[in-house]
């Protein structure tokens, strides 16, 4: 320990020999350890907020149930599906959907659902009311109202001739024109429920006489439950989804991204690094004579060695430092200035923080500062613990 307390002391009394050019060196290395921690904070900062916004405009308790496949074909869900699905959870309400073109060519999915879909949607209306059982009755996602209004002049109670795509027995397409009346919309979701529209079961069946269900809507009491209820409805051989899919997708593509942005970054430190090698060369030549008389003393290779890689080890720590202190600011700087501008500019929600620091981005930034200051600092420290001790005395 007291050896280690004294190399430590000589590397500091080095060091502020050459004070400028130790200030170069640490800003070298602080500067890309800010910027490496600034960009991984932002890219973390935005996988958060992707992730919220998943979890705002879906319930992580809903599990979407289709057919599923198997070698010999699909698994389609008639009604013996449907209440072995009931029990495996809270609710499970069949739904069937359908694609549609309105007369401006606008397309358009038609979904028949039952009164628990809706609730378990948590469907509100915006105007007009729900439609009838056994009625061409449809209420609007807020998106498409916006769009058919524009398009079609669509209003509440008047009728609205579209096109339905069915195939003959003989595989030939055909369209069939259907007459809906809207006699609703709906509050704005912030998902794809936005752009649909919704009539009853009933009444859907009847219109393109399917004898089985596109999907069932199952929903769970707690987040906890979902993943046992998806492995039951699997042993069922249908296919499930869940909005926890849409987050690991989410967390997989912005981990990338801010592996992306770090490489990219930590080209700054590579500089610090080359920074590191070209001041321990110098002081290497420069303290020869040191070397030499210290070596003829006693003194071994690894003694000499420790006492430069304390030098490098000593300006990573301070450098690991500075870099975290300067990351932290440069992180509020883009936060402040980044989130004013997405939020004035591209029309984006609010967003409560732009950048997101945690312990484990500064304890990377302070590690990473040590691993680049003592790798670049082991070529001089070696090279110093090999000089002849003759031979460096004859130099001077």
């Amino acid at each position: 320990m007291n050896r280690l307390i004294e190399e430590f002391s000589m590397a500091i009394r080095q060091l502020r020999l050459k004070k400028l050019r130790t200030l170069l060196i640490l800003l070298g290395i602080a500067v890309g350890v800010a910027t490496v921690v600034s960009v991984v904070s932002f890219g973390e900062g935005l996988r958060i907020n992707a992730i919220e916004e998943v979890q705002k405009s879906r319930d992580l308790t809903l599990i979407e149930v289709s057919p599923g496949l198997r070698e010999n074909g699909l698994v389609l869900i008639g009604d013996a599906k449907v209440e072995e699905i009931k029990k495996l959870g809270k609710l499970a309400s069949p739904y069937v959907k359908d694609a549609y073109v309105s007369p401006s060519g606008t397309y358009f999915e038609l979904s028949g659902i039952q009164e628990d879909y809706r609730t378990a949607n948590e469907l509100e209306l915006a105007g007009g009311s729900w439609f009838e059982s056994g009625q061409n009755q449809v209420v609007l996602g807020s998106d498409l109202w916006e769009k058919l209004e524009k398009t079609d002049g669509i209003t509440i109670g008047t009728p609205l001739t579209s096109r339905l795509r069915l195939y003959g027995e003989d595989g030939k397409p055909r369209d069939k024109e259907v007459s809906f009346t809207p006699v609703g919309y709906l509050k704005p979701i912030g998902n794809d429920l936005d752009s649909g529209a919704f009539i009853s079961l009933a009444s859907a069946k009847e219109l393109n006489k399917k004898e089985y269900y596109d999907g069932v809507l199952v929903k769970v009491e707690s987040s906890s439950q979902v993943a046992e209820t998806r492995e039951q409805i699997e042993k069922l051989e249908l296919s499930s989804s869940n909005a926890q899919d849409e987050i690991n997708a989410v967390n997989r593509i912005m981990k990338g991204v801010t592996l992306v942005l770090a490489f990219f970054s930590s080209i700054s430190l590579i500089v610090g690094g080359l920074m590191v090698v070209s001041t321990m060369v110098v002081s290497v030549y420069e303290r020869t004579r040191e070397i030499g008389i210290s070596k003829a003393l006693g003194a071994s290779e690894s003694d000499i060695l420790r006492m430069f890689l304390a030098e490098c080890l000593f300006i990573g720590a301070l450098g690991g430092i500075l870099g975290d202190l300067f990351g932290v600011i440069f992180s509020t700087l883009i936060d402040r200035i980044g989130r004013a501008l997405l939020l004035s500019k591209l029309e984006i929600g609010s967003i409560e923080h732009l950048t997101a620091l945690n312990f484990r981005i500064l304890a990377a930034g302070f590690l990473i500062s040590l691993f680049v200051s003592v790798l670049s600092g082991l070529y001089p420290a070696w090279r110093a613990s090999k000089m002849d001790p003759v031979r460096a005395l004859k130099q001077l």
